[in-house]
């Protein structure tokens, strides 16, 4: 428990991690790197995996991203397929 406002620290457990990658796809692609800081979830793949598995239309593309040095690397940039965004909204009901 937090002692200076007495309230219980909110948990980032799968669940919430999967319905924050809905919602972030639901807004454009991502790359795991994207995933996993704008949702808070250490192994983007896993959720994105188990998002797969209950139906929700993602694919994996890929995309190359530079590195500090000038290397590039080739890495996944995941897509919700959705033809109406407004499909997706039904999905966040909690």
């Amino acid at each position: 428990m937090d002692k200076t406002t007495n309230t219980q620290p909110r948990y980032n457990d799968t669940k919430g991690q999967r319905l924050a990658i809905l919602h972030r796809l639901a807004s454009g692609p991502a790359t795991v790197d994207q995933l996993s800081t704008d949702c808070n979830a250490p192994d983007p793949r896993k959720r994105v995996s188990e998002l797969r598995r209950h139906g929700h239309p993602i694919k994996t593309d890929k995309t190359v991203r530079t590195n500090p040095d000038g290397s590039v690397n080739r890495v996944g940039l995941y897509v919700l397929s959705v033809t109406d965004t407004r499909q997706c909204e039904l999905n966040f009901n909690p």
